[in-house]
């Protein structure tokens, strides 16, 4: 898909955005119920246009670093992976998912993590700012339910992909620590 058709999913989408957030406000006011269509029609728009653009997401940014396990764990981050699981989300993300389960796989699942956690990373900076907006035009209540979300929604996501590419690159490493020893 070239640059003028990605502008285009772009735009649509943010009108769909737009459109569905103002609709819901008109009829149901400002606040869960708008916070969370918001949210959920940003993650269909950003699910849209991740497909058409296929950003490459390569570079230092998406390694984990030696201390983000330790954070992670502070943060709650495996908890919120479980709650994810109860919810049965696991299920329906392990099937969109590349990863086959095997050692091989590995590289397809951080594929995997590194697009997920685009996504979300862009949604959460959209969800700050829309909150902030929200707050400057005096809609508190908007602005606490779409900060609230965002960081539900977006914010331990991004933290939960990080966690679980750590654990990726971990096995990855021992793997390939295993594979040289064999050599020699």
């Amino acid at each position: 898909m070239g640059p003028r058709n990605r502008r285009a999913v772009l735009l649509l989408g943010a009108a769909a955005v737009i459109g569905a957030g103002a609709a819901t406000g008109t009829l149901l006011g400002y606040g869960f119920a708008f916070a969370w269509v918001v949210h959920f029609a940003l993650t269909a728009w950003i699910a849209g246009w991740m497909q058409h653009a296929q950003p490459a997401l390569s570079g230092g940014y998406w390694r984990a670093r030696p201390w983000e396990p330790a954070l992670h764990r502070r943060l709650g981050v495996w908890w919120y992976a479980r709650l994810l699981r109860l919810l049965g989300w696991e299920r329906v993300i392990r099937n969109q998912r590349a990863f086959d389960g095997s050692r091989s796989g590995l590289a397809a699942l951080a594929r995997d993590t590194r697009r997920s956690e685009f996504a979300h990373l862009v949604l959460a900076l959209i969800g700050v700012g829309l909150a902030g907006f929200a707050l400057l035009l005096g809609a508190r209540g908007a602005a606490g339910w779409l900060a609230v979300l965002t960081g539900l929604l977006h914010v331990y996501p991004v933290l939960l992909q990080r966690a679980l590419r750590a654990r990726v690159e971990r096995i990855a490493a021992a793997e390939r620590i295993a594979t040289a020893a064999e050599r020699v």
